[in-house]
């Protein structure tokens, strides 16, 4: 086999490490795990909350896979054992009630067969076509919001750095709480009406009711209220220290014979490219960033880059079986 990997944080002059991990176990075990961003900038112990439970929720699988007698174990079992490790690396570091959750694309070679396993949007592409990724509601809402404000503000005069810092701040903190000399009244009305209409069809009728209301309370306000519910549309998983489930849970498994390669990764990478290296990765990375820096366009998100950052961590892993 073959085994490539690339992990890169978003901040350009790497003067601050990412919220990525990777597990590398050859013939045994691989994963990505991407932390997720603290909107409120804490720290634990010097690491990000979201870097803190992304790395415990490795540990985990680490331990998992390297036991004595190791017998694969299923799903449920798997982020019990991340969950656990996620709550223990927090207690142990008297982190207190911050938000620290992961996502996790793992795949764990069994001999003959291949299982796979993602809880939240870090995907897994095999044999270079079939592709394993899901997307969750609520980033809809929070990346339909953000295009309509980056559209407002530039159209304002507003560019660069300082574009899309103030669409960050707006779109994590809410809108609700703007100044009235950058948006007025009319101005947050019209926003989230138009929001609300580009959501429409592709939501569940219980979602497009709340995209004004997230909106107005941000990211930091209200996504996390629909953290691991499964009785909301908007619900998602994610590996937090308590119980996962949710709509973007995926396990399944492959005989070996049938996979010629592998490849995890973290949404950092917003396509796939048509090759199945780590260079082929990174000349797709640098094609989208090209062609939709600010993230507005084909390649909308939540967050677009900067003169000092990209718009996310980014890690690929690569296996090629021989």
């Amino acid at each position: 086999m073959n085994i490539e990997s690339f992990s890169a944080s978003k901040y350009r002059d790497l003067s601050q490490q990412g919220d990525d991990v990777l597990v590398v176990l050859p013939q045994c075990l691989y994963a990505v795990f991407d932390g997720a961003t603290d909107t409120a900038g804490v720290m634990v112990q010097g690491e990000s909350p979201g870097r803190l439970a992304a790395r415990q929720a490795a540990l985990a699988m680490g331990r998992y896979a390297t036991e004595p007698g190791h017998v694969p174990a299923p799903a449920q079992a798997l982020m019990l054992a991340m969950n656990r490790s996620i709550a223990h690396g927090l207690a142990a570091a008297g982190a207190g009630p911050v938000r620290a959750g992961t996502t996790a694309a793992i795949v764990e070679d069994a001999g003959d067969c291949l299982h796979f396993l993602i809880v939240g949007d870090s995907g897994i592409r095999i044999n270079g076509t079939e592709l394993l990724l899901m997307h969750k509601d609520i980033d809809l809402i929070y990346t339909t919001g953000r295009v309509a404000v980056f559209r407002h503000l530039q159209a304002r005069g507003w560019v660069g750095d300082a574009l899309e810092q103030q669409t960050r701040q707006l779109v994590f903190k809410g809108l609700a709480g703007c100044d009235p000399q950058l948006l007025s009244a009319p101005d947050v009305a019209q926003l989230l009406a138009q929001a609300q209409a580009a959501c429409a069809p592709r939501l569940q009728p219980d979602a497009i009711a709340q995209v004004p209301q997230l909106l107005l309370a941000g990211i930091a306000g209200g996504q996390y209220g629909y953290c691991n519910r499964t009785d909301h549309s908007l619900g998602y998983a994610v590996l937090d220290g308590t119980h996962t489930h949710g709509p973007n849970v995926l396990s399944l498994s492959r005989r070996k014979s049938e996979v010629r390669s592998i490849e995890l990764f973290t949404d950092g990478y917003m396509s796939c490219p048509a090759g199945t290296s780590v260079r082929d990765w990174e000349a797709e990375f640098f094609r989208v960033e090209a062609e939709d820096f600010h993230k507005c366009g084909a390649f909308a998100g939540v967050k677009g880059s900067t003169s000092t950052q990209f718009s996310d961590d980014r890690s690929v892993l690569t296996v090629h079986f021989h």
